[in-house]
């Protein structure tokens, strides 16, 4: 049985269309689904993007589609990324408000979703601050709960709106399907290939 994480939210369309993929037909608050592709038995689980990252990290998944900030977040290795999905395109950046000119040394907390991301990030830009791990969007929080955040930014437009600006500028990311560490390439190739012809990529 190949165990297979498709995350909800932001990235739904592209699950479902992996979904389709394989023969499953979603339908509204079911979570788990068995099929049957490439002559695989398969488990498909929908879940919050960064679980599927944490469950790939504890071997508790085969295969799962989720971003590269939380495959940094988890420290999951690169090599074991099958392709790239796509989903969106976004860079980890340090934000502050746009009236706050001072050095990023001198930055006392950041608030940001990726903790761990945030302190490799950072520490050679501002190695004294402290790093909160808050659930969700952090750019609320900035300035009046902390100094700075580190989060995605797409457009910029949500920052703008919320009066803030990019003081530094670190990782482009997107989405990726991976596979554990643990998992045997080719036993999970075939479902990988069906995948990536789903989504009319060359490999």
């Amino acid at each position: 049985m190949i165990r297979l994480g498709l995350p909800k939210g932001r990235m739904a369309s592209q699950s479902e269309r992996f979904c389709e993929a394989l023969g499953v037909e979603t339908r509204p608050g079911v979570l788990s689904y068995r099929t049957n592709a490439a002559g695989l038995d398969i488990s498909v689980l929908l879940m919050k993007a960064p679980d599927v990252a944490r469950l790939l990290r504890r071997n508790m998944l085969d295969l799962g589609l989720t971003g590269d900030e939380w495959l940094m977040e988890t420290g999951a290795d690169p090599e074991c990324r099958c392709f790239e999905a796509r989903s969106y395109l976004a860079s980890v950046c340090l934000l502050m408000a746009s009236d706050d000119l001072r050095p990023l040394r001198d930055i006392r907390s950041v608030v940001t979703p990726y903790p761990n991301l945030a302190r490799r990030l950072l520490a050679g830009v501002s190695p004294s601050c402290e790093i909160v791990s808050v659930g969700g969007s952090s750019e609320a929080l900035v300035p009046g709960v902390a100094d700075a955040c580190l989060d995605l930014v797409e457009t910029g437009a949500s920052a703008a709106l919320n009066s803030l600006v990019i003081r530094e500028s670190f990782e482009q990311v997107t989405t990726h399907l991976v596979r554990s560490e643990i998992s045997d390439p080719g036993a999970v190739g075939p479902v990988v290939e069906l995948l990536a012809d789903a989504e009319g990529l060359v490999r």
